[in-house]
Parts: structure tokens; sequence; C-alpha cells
């Protein structure tokens, strides 16, 4: 009988998480992570060593340029480099999410002239569908893309793309292609290269998040081929959603290792901490605080696992994926603030990786969907209709 994904040897999933996680060790730690966050500064070599071991293509069959396995790989992979940063995770997330999108949708000569590129580092990828006033009712977005000849002219503004601005980057542009359509039925998606003529990007001054960075990209009359187009015009909605549940899932096995991270780190200061004649972790506020904590985050890890095993079942995961978005979000930001108390002035000073944790943390139940938007998904398929 041949086995599913469910029913697998453990060992390959467990040979690659210890791959990732002496990669982090060696390369990505949080120690230098908070560095390249306090610089503001794109580790540029890290990723290009993480496309030179076939991690962005994880899932992906051979065939197809991607480097074989399952998609619940790709969670292994994301919840190893959580333990550096969340960041890493979005520029990792960014680009291996993209590529199943451009190989889910693309045409046959956009595979040919793209895949093998992304796969080994020579092109990164963002996405670009916020707009100021386009948030969580992303459908409502307003940049528009009209046909002239061969190619679409762009107009607009978007907001909040992470990494747009960083070398070698191709945006996946969300536009609105047939303006008198339902807001969700003229919706297209372009290949954006950043560099071209009327194209502008300014980088946000963010709290946290400083690695990949977060920019606005204004459009003016941008001329994009229509050889760049990605789906059916006026398909875009699709494409989209289509790959929303596994990047939901691969930024939840995120916040899982960072989770993790920061738990490990408050567990070692309160075993050598000492006050009033003992451990601070000997105390039993201390004790039961770091069990509930580390409970949560094993509880979610088997949650976003169930995730990827449907996923890879070619089952519904929708729920499983939000579910996981909303409460890892909410459980990365619960331990840092937690963390915080136990570490006392020690994780206050901005030299402590748990600084760089506390500001992210902040962003992690709003970037990649609300945790509000994200429990209205699983309340409609509960058969609720919250509004």
């Amino acid at each position: 009988m041949t086995a599913s994904p469910t029913m697998r040897d453990t060992t390959d999933a467990d040979l690659l998480r210890d791959a990732v996680r002496q990669f982090v060790a060696e390369q990505c730690d949080e120690w230098r992570c908070l560095e390249w966050d306090r610089a503001h500064r794109y580790p540029k070599e890290v990723f290009d060593r993480i496309a030179a071991l076939g991690w962005y293509g994880i899932g992906l069959p051979e065939d197809a340029g991607g480097a074989g396995g399952c998609a619940s790989d790709l969670l292994v992979v994301a919840e190893e480099l959580g333990r550096g940063s969340t960041d890493l995770v979005a520029g990792f997330s960014l680009t291996a999410s993209g590529l199943r999108t451009l190989v889910a949708h693309g045409t046959a000569e956009q595979k040919e002239r793209l895949v093998a590129k992304i796969m080994d580092g020579r092109i990164r990828l963002s996405v670009a569908v916020t707009e100021p006033h386009a948030g969580s009712d992303a459908a409502a977005l307003a940049t528009t893309a009209r046909r002239d000849g061969d190619h679409y002219l762009v107009r607009g503004q978007k907001t909040f793309c992470e990494a747009a601005g960083q070398p070698d980057t191709l945006v996946q542009l969300y536009v609105r292609t047939d303006p008198a359509a339902a807001k969700h039925r003229g919706i297209s998606m372009l290949l954006l290269d950043p560099t071209a003529p009327g194209v502008t990007l300014s980088r946000l001054p963010t709290l946290g998040r400083n690695l990949t960075g977060v920019f606005e990209v204004f459009l003016d009359d941008v001329r994009v081929p229509a050889s760049d187009l990605v789906g059916p015009e006026n398909g875009g909605w699709a494409v989209l959603a289509d790959e929303l549940p596994l990047e939901r899932l691969i930024i939840s096995a995120g916040f899982v290792g960072a989770t993790m991270q920061v738990l490990d780190d408050a567990l070692r200061h309160v075993k050598e901490r000492e006050q009033f004649g003992r451990r601070v972790g000997d105390f039993q506020a201390i004790a039961h605080l770091l069990v509930d904590l580390y409970t949560r985050a094993e509880a979610l890890r088997l949650l976003v696992r169930r995730g990827g095993e449907l996923h890879d079942l070619g089952r519904p995961h929708e729920k499983e994926a939000s579910m996981a978005k909303a409460a890892t979000g909410e459980l990365y930001a619960d331990a840092t603030r937690y963390a915080m108390q136990m570490l006392g002035g020690y994780g206050y000073i901005t030299e402590h990786p748990l600084t760089m944790h506390y500001t992210d943390s902040v962003i992690a139940t709003v970037a990649g969907g609300t945790s509000q938007v994200q429990r209205n998904i699983v309340a409609r398929q509960l058969g609720l209709r919250p509004y």
C-alpha cells in the first residue's frame, strides 16, 4: 500500500529539520538577525544559500522545475527559519509561495523563462495586493491595468509590500482590469519589474520587520507586457486565493518556531537567574506560565502539521490554515510579552534578540491576514455568517 503523507516515515522530515536548524545556527540565528534588523540590512547571502539548497521548490514536482518532496516539508523549513526571525520566514514564503503560483497558473513561456531563475536565486518574488484603501477588503483594490496593444498600462498605488525593493525581485502585482465587473471578478495578476519606467518605490519606516523591508509602490502609467499576465485576465482573484491557505500555514509555522525560540531563551534565563535564594523558574507563577505557553506552542505545531497533511492529500484545509494563522500570531505576541516580563530589564536592552521578537510579534496578528478575518473565515467554514 502506498503511504499517504500522514503515514510516511518521519525520518526524512527529521533530517530536513536537523539540516535547517543547523543552517539557522550557523548562518542566521536570532543574534545575527538582530544585527541585520537594527541595521535595516537585507541578508541577500542567506536567501542565496536557501536557493542553493533547493528549499524554495520543496513540494513542487521535479519535472516542473521543483525540488520534489511534499508541501508539508515547507512548514518544517519555515518553523526552523522562524527561530532566527519571522522576517526570514516572510522572505522565504514570498518566493516559495509565489513560485507555486507561477507553476500552477503561469504560461509555458513564463515557466520556461522564470522557474529556474527563481529556484537558483537569480530572481526573488514579492506580492502587491494591499492599497491605502484596500486592506482586509483586498478585492476592493483600485489600481488599474488598461490593455494597450501588447502591453498593459498600469496606474495606481500599492502599500505594505514586503521585500518589493530588494535586489533581483519580481513583484506579483494584482490589478483591476475590468472596472465594470463585480469586484472579485475584475482582477488580474501581472508580473512587475520594479525597475521599469514609471515605478517608484518608497521604503516605509516600520517598527519591526526590517530585514526584508516594507515598501510602497507607486505606478504611473507603467507599461507591463501582456505576456506577463499570470492566469486568465479578470481571473486573478482565483489565482490569489489558490495558495493563500498554504501561505498562511507557512507563516504560522514560522510563528511557532519564533515562539519556541523565545520560550527557550526565557526558560534558560529563569533556570540561571536567582532571586530570593532560589531560581526564578522555580516560582510556581513562572513555572506554570511557561508550561501553558509551551503547551499552546506544541498544540499549534500539530495544527499546522495537520493543515499541511490535508494540503498534501488534496483535501480542503482553509479552516485549519486560518485557525493556525490566528492562533500562532496571538501566541507569538503573548510569548514575547510574557518573556519580557520574565527577563525583566535584560530583555528590554536593544542588544537582546527579544526586542526584535517583541516588535515583530506586534504585527503577527495583522500581516498575512488579520486575526479577525481569519476568525470570519473559520466561522464560515462552520456554517456561520459573521458580519
